[in-house]
């Protein structure tokens, strides 16, 4: 049998991702002062420089013909497409991929419960078991997604305050004492603060913390670390909580979309259990 996945453009690939099963992106459209952008590295200096700026950025679905189009053309062309879009409560991608996608019995759509690198995770363990000859359901994404924990450091919740992704409340309360706010999706697929820190290091207390409680008494060596940094000098953080574990991190870029949102203040990781 001969499936696909179609992913949205918020989650990322490794260049040297190669699996056998067909991956297909739909992007996101962006919209920088006004002028509309697909979401892709090609435009990511306009993005870029944008933030710099501070002129206003927003995001906007995937285009419906797009949407329609490769669907039409995957559904002949595979047994079984698998869509796995970006939680419902972040975005409408996933309403519409629904809507399209119920014109064809053999499209399927899953909500993630999350975004961004998790979605990274979540698709890697879709894909081993599709290649192992699985057939994916709900339940499936949402076993991969508990098999993970996502944790996102914010420096500055200027960029999430205007896209209306956290309160105003703890906009304001981190500018005025220099707070910041540990995030991270929780099992509904809202955005969560978990933890609180003013100091580079009690950041690190605070992420360690997180991934002791997650892992356990479990083996390290049976985890991976995915990582995304809106600037290269949070790499510096990564870098000291996989050394601590002995873990090697696998970076992936943030996207233009999830920029639009989150500015380049912040970095994420996943740390997520090994395929086997």
């Amino acid at each position: 049998m001969r499936s696909a996945v179609v992913i949205d453009s918020t989650t990322k690939l490794s260049k040297d991702y190669a699996p056998t099963v067909d991956i297909y992106t739909i992007p996101v459209r962006v919209y920088a002062d006004g002028k509309e952008y697909r979401d892709s590295d090609e435009f990511l200096d306009v993005i870029m420089e944008t933030i710099k700026e501070g002129k206003n950025l927003e995001t906007s679905l995937p285009s419906p013909n797009e949407v329609e189009s490769l669907f039409d053309d995957l559904s002949e062309k595979y047994d079984k497409v698998y869509v796995l879009s970006v939680s419902s409560l972040l975005s409408g991608t996933y309403s519409l991929f629904t809507t399209v996608a119920n014109k064809y019995e053999n499209i399927i759509v899953f909500d993630s419960k999350s975004v961004s690198i998790q979605n990274t995770y979540i698709l890697e363990r879709m894909i081993s078991d599709i290649e192992l000859g699985k057939n994916i359901e709900q339940n499936d994404i949402i076993s991969y997604r508990d098999d993970s924990l996502f944790l996102i450091v914010i420096f500055d919740t200027t960029r999430l305050e205007r896209s209306g992704r956290v309160g105003k409340v703890l906009s304001l309360v981190s500018k005025m004492v220099h707070i910041k706010p540990i995030l991270t999706i929780a099992r509904t697929g809202e955005i969560e603060l978990t933890g609180k820190a003013v100091s580079k290091k009690k950041i690190f207390e605070i992420l360690t913390e997180k991934i002791y409680k997650f892992i356990g008494e479990k083996d390290k060596s049976s985890f991976e670390m995915l990582a995304a940094v809106g600037k290269d000098e949070y790499k510096e953080c990564v870098y000291d909580i996989a050394k601590m574990n002995g873990w090697k991190p696998s970076f992936f870029g943030l996207g233009t979309a999830i920029l639009t949102h989150v500015g380049t203040e912040v970095f994420g990781i996943v740390i997520g259990r090994k395929v086997k």
